[in-house]
């Protein structure tokens, strides 16, 4: 990167384990996550050569000066891109500044966390001394938490790629060197990947190479700044444009894979778990983002879905609230539609096929908050995983359309 700029006031050389923090804007806790990784490094693992690497993405808003002071004993490497490109961007810098440092274990930590824990690096860098190559995170969450994972992106990656990933859309993650270099060597980089859709693009990419990989227990609800309507926008296109985008340079890894696999889950059992924070989601804003959709996507849906799964989404707008239902078929069906009318399409068509699909997932969100409401957390898991394998029965649609298209 013509423009990048890198601090290295401890002149790294080598290293055995770099965490790495993105940082986007004034708006995550920077020196708090500084200090709780510099505390987890020297508290479980103070006989290896760490180093922390900030991953600036803004390098405006005084990031560097927060990271750059923030007293702590591991070293510190500063890498922006000045402004340019997206925080994947920064983030592949990441990557290869880990290789040039011969490192063997990668962690991510995002700063948007607020309550990120010394013990989350302990959790994240162990199943990698187990030799997995690839960590993901699973929280203690609330059964309404997280809705564009637990609709979209989990079912989808679950069903493409044949594994159990349940949390792929990150923040924290773990990667071994073996699978780092498999993942610069790809040339699957775009707008979507470059920008929201990294995690979820490193996910795909463990899955696809069929790494060991495994789930770390946090047993700690993951306590984040609740996200603005446009600031959601602009993640919902990333991630789900991420997801869209990675099927055709993937395709010979996806078309072979018929149903998914369990993945281990490391760290159950232990310390007590903590409850999640309550979580009441406003029914009646879903319900009008979705009766809004029609008004401005009507006529586009007409186009990308079939005529079937038109005519349901129809049956669903009249339901009341009461009797509120969007089925999984119909749900399955939709997502594989749009994914394929997304392939090969021009940027400002996908964007326009993303916001069209927004709608329709809030519709789906409203269904699901209104089915699992007198459940238990593991009760609405159960929904969720329910609905997955529906997603994997119906892959032979999905791969007859894209064949077709």
């Amino acid at each position: 990167m013509s423009a990048e700029i890198q601090v290295d006031g401890n002149q790294i050389n080598e290293a055995e384990i770099v965490i790495s923090i993105p940082s986007y804007d004034e708006c995550c806790d920077l020196a708090n996550t500084v200090v709780k990784v510099d505390r987890g490094l020297n508290e479980f693992f103070n006989s290896r050569d760490s180093v922390i690497i900030n991953c600036d993405h803004t390098s405006e808003d005084g990031l560097r000066e927060i990271f750059l002071t923030t007293e702590t004993q591991s070293p510190k490497i500063y890498i922006t891109g000045n402004g340019s490109g997206g925080e994947g961007k920064l983030l592949r810098s990441c990557l290869r500044k880990v290789i040039e440092l011969s490192a063997s274990k990668l962690v991510i930590i995002e700063p948007r966390a607020a309550n990120v824990q010394p013990g989350w690096i302990l959790k994240m860098i162990e199943p990698l001394e187990k030799n997995f190559q690839f960590v993901a995170p699973i929280y203690v969450h609330h059964k309404d938490e997280d809705l564009l994972n637990s609709m979209v992106v989990y079912p989808l990656t679950r069903s493409l790629y044949g594994w159990r990933i349940r949390r792929p859309v990150g923040g924290e993650l773990g990667l071994s060197k073996e699978l780092i270099e498999r993942v610069l060597e790809m040339d699957i980089w775009n707008g979507y990947v470059n920008n929201e859709g990294f995690a979820v693009c490193l996910s795909t990419l463990a899955m696809c190479f069929r790494k060991p990989m495994c789930q770390a227990f946090i047993n700690q609800p993951r306590k984040t700044v609740e996200k603005g309507e446009g600031e959601f926008l602009t993640y919902f296109n990333g991630v789900v444009g991420s997801v869209f985008s990675l099927m055709e340079p993937l395709e010979k890894y996806w078309k072979k894979v018929k149903w998914s696999r369990p993945t281990a889950i490391l760290g159950i059992g232990g310390e007590d778990a903590e409850p999640a924070e309550e979580l009441e989601t406003d029914v009646d804003m879903l319900h009008e983002k979705f009766l809004g959709g029609f008004r401005k996507y009507e006529e586009f849906w007409r186009e990308v879905v079939s005529q079937t799964t038109y005519n349901k989404v129809q049956e669903i707008r009249n339901l009341d609230m009461n009797h509120f239902n969007f089925p999984a078929q119909t749900w399955t069906t939709i997502l594989y539609d749009f994914a394929v009318a997304f392939r090969g399409k021009d940027d400002e068509y996908r964007e326009h096929l993303l916001e069209a699909l927004l709608p329709l997932f809030y519709g789906k969100a409203l269904s699901y908050v209104k089915r699992t409401e007198r459940m238990s957390v593991q009760q609405a898991e159960d929904t969720i995983e329910a609905e997955c394998m529906v997603f994997e029965e119906n892959k032979p649609y999905l791969i007859s359309k894209w064949d077709d298209d």
